[in-house]
C-alpha cells in the first residue's frame, strides 16, 4: 500500500462561498450604520408642539389630560406626542355663532372646555423643512388630528412646532 500525502483542494466555488460570507458581514454592517440616513422612519430629533382640542370636549373629560398621557392616531396607534403640560383649559369653551343677518358673534359653550397644551414627540425633519412626526406623519401649524389617549378620543389642533435639540 501507497501512503498518498492528501492535499486539501482549493476550488472556486469555495472561493465563491467565501466571498458571499464577506458580503453579507458587509451588508449588514453598512445596513446597521447607516439607517438613519436611508430609513424614512426615522425620528432622531425631538419637537415640543404647542395643541389645542379642535372639537370643544365635555368638562368631565379634563381629566383625561395631563402630564404623560400620550397621543395616538390612525387605525395603527401610532404614537405622536406625549403631554408635557397643560398650558390653560378654558371653561367654558368659546363658540363662534352665527345669528340670523349673517353676524358672526362670540358666545360660550357650558359644559364643554378647550384644552391647551405642550406635548414632546420624536420626528424628523425633511430637507424641504417640512415635520413628520413619527417619521411619516405630515406636522404643520393650524394640521388637525384625529387623536386618541387611552380613556379619550377627539381633534387635536398643531398651534406651534419647536424643534429642541
Amino acid at each position: 500500500m501507497i501512503n498518498k500525502e492528501i492535499k486539501p483542494k482549493f476550488n472556486i466555488i469555495d472561493l465563491l462561498i467565501i466571498l458571499f460570507v464577506i458580503l453579507t458581514i458587509a451588508g449588514i454592517f453598512w445596513r446597521f450604520n447607516l439607517a438613519d440616513e436611508i430609513n424614512f422612519n426615522a425620528t432622531g430629533d425631538i419637537f415640543e408642539i404647542e395643541f389645542v382640542t379642535a372639537s370643544h370636549i365635555q368638562e368631565a373629560s379634563q381629566e383625561y389630560f395631563a402630564p404623560g398621557e400620550k397621543f395616538y392616531i390612525n387605525i395603527d396607534s401610532l404614537e405622536i406626542g406625549e403631554i408635557i403640560e397643560i398650558l390653560d383649559i378654558r371653561n367654558p369653551a368659546d363658540w363662534w355663532d352665527t345669528v340670523i343677518n349673517g353676524v358672526i358673534i362670540k358666545t360660550e359653550q357650558p359644559g364643554r372646555i378647550d384644552v391647551r397644551g405642550i406635548m414632546r414627540s420624536k420626528g424628523r425633519v425633511t430637507p424641504d423643512g417640512d415635520v413628520l412626526l413619527s417619521g411619516n406623519i405630515h406636522a404643520a401649524p393650524n394640521k388637525e388630528f384625529l387623536a386618541h389617549t387611552g380613556m379619550w378620543e377627539g381633534y387635536i389642533r398643531i398651534v406651534n412646532i419647536v424643534k429642541t435639540n
